[in-house]
């Protein structure tokens, strides 16, 4: 990836951010919106924390150890923001199934609060992130247990 495409990517988290921010507080297009969150969430946790992990990057002895531990942290932090957002809009929403998921969506947003304080530490738990995607397992149990069944699509971003 060169300078370009991460400042692009960059500039996007933080419009995402900024938007979010300003949405309105009522449940407007729930589960849309609850979809979305959950999806960017999920994409930054495997993309920047399950994947490197899983590679070994997060290792003392890999040269660029740190740099991968900050896009970590940083891959959380966002995960976190938007979990937390997909919890609010599951406990304000009409829906039923939304009212269903929100005892799965409180035990993730607890686990990648945990997970994130421990990478501010400076340390990786391997148990705490096996955990982690656990509950991202359970998620999606839970949704196809009420009838929605969550599928993994790659989908090609144009331009990178």
């Amino acid at each position: 990836m060169n300078k370009t495409t991460r400042m692009l990517l960059a500039c996007g988290f933080a419009a995402l951010l900024f938007v979010a921010a300003m949405r309105p507080s009522r449940a407007f297009l729930d589960k849309t919106r609850f979809v979305t969150d959950l999806g960017v969430a999920f994409f930054a946790f495997h993309h920047w924390v399950w994947a490197p992990y899983h590679s070994g990057d997060f290792n003392l002895t890999k040269p660029h150890h740190v740099k991968a531990m900050v896009k970590g942290g940083v891959a959380l932090l966002f995960a976190y923001n938007r979990v937390k957002a997909a919890d609010h809009l599951a406990h304000v929403s009409k829906s039923p199934l939304l009212h269903h998921l929100a005892g799965a969506i409180d035990k993730m947003q607890n686990g990648f609060h945990d997970l994130g304080l421990k990478l501010k530490a400076g340390k990786m738990d391997g148990k705490m992130l096996s955990g982690v995607n656990a509950s991202v397992t359970a998620l999606g149990e839970a949704a196809s247990h009420s009838g929605m069944t969550i599928k993994d699509h790659s989908v090609p971003i144009p331009g990178i």
